[in-house]
């Protein structure tokens, strides 16, 4: 299991306030440890989005979230999880 972030997900992460992001590293935390043994953490309210079939949503606190998705390396039939964008609810425009 691997993990990777895009550009816009390092960008937005840099803009969220510094108290969200000690959030966010907690829940990434959770995830992590969740995600090796699905099913994931129950307080980051982890689901599919509607509307996009290969994307997931997942919460830190009830106003910001976060958008990922999972590839597989052929090579190494690792799971990669793709953290994708995060911030407020506005996101859901552009996951």
């Amino acid at each position: 299991m691997r993990f990777r972030r895009t550009p816009r997900f390092h960008a937005a992460y840099r803009k969220l306030p510094t108290e969200i992001q000690s959030q966010v590293n907690a829940a990434f935390l959770l995830f992590r440890d969740s995600a090796e043994h699905p099913p994931f953490h129950p307080s980051l309210r982890i689901r599919k989005m509607r509307g996009y079939e290969s994307i997931w949503e997942g919460h830190i606190t009830l106003s910001y979230v976060f958008t990922f998705h999972i590839e597989h390396d052929p090579k190494t039939e690792e799971t990669i999880y793709v953290f994708r964008n995060i911030g407020k609810h506005n996101i859901y425009r552009s996951p």
